[in-house]
């Protein structure tokens, strides 16, 4: 007997929730200092060059679901974490001779910064003094204005689009 539509929803969000922990978890406890700082700079490297592939799968998804605008609410939180734990990672690993950044001393750093410069706060406590952390940040405005914008818009539309 199938599943009801509550329980694959339910199902969904789980699954949605594990993917979140898991790239949370990982960033928590992987090491990114001292001799393994390279795991950092790959983890966020793997993020976010598999971001783009994933997120054209994601779309693909959202044209053939029964429940397209959870589908696509779903992958933007997935995606998101993605782009934050990233670029937090990477930041984190840059950072493991502490000539990168100004302030960036601790993981909850490292996910603030990127955080604020996602959302182009910007406070100024952390600030990307080197020239390697200098590129990367402004890779990531770039890429998170681009970026952000184009798969909400591409997931949301897909979604709207199927529901009808």
């Amino acid at each position: 007997m199938g599943a009801t539509g509550s329980t694959r929803r339910r199902r969904a969000g789980v699954g949605a929730a594990i993917q979140v922990a898991v790239l949370l978890v990982a960033y928590a406890v992987l090491p990114f200092r001292g001799e393994w700082w390279w795991v950092g700079a790959l983890l966020g490297t793997a993020l976010l060059v598999g971001i783009i592939p994933l997120t054209v799968r994601r779309v693909r998804a959202v044209l053939v679901s029964e429940r397209p605008l959870v589908e696509a609410a779903e992958a933007l939180v997935v995606l998101l974490t993605m782009l934050l734990v990233g670029f937090a990672a990477l930041y984190y690993a840059m950072d493991r001779l502490h000539g990168q950044f100004s302030g960036l001393d601790t993981r909850l750093d490292s996910m603030y910064f990127t955080v604020t410069t996602l959302s182009t706060v910007g406070f100024g406590d952390i600030t990307a003094i080197g020239q390697k952390s200098r590129a990367a940040v402004t890779a990531q405005m770039l890429f998170d204005l681009a970026y952000v914008g184009i798969a909400a818009r591409v997931l949301l539309t897909a979604a709207r689009n199927r529901a009808r």
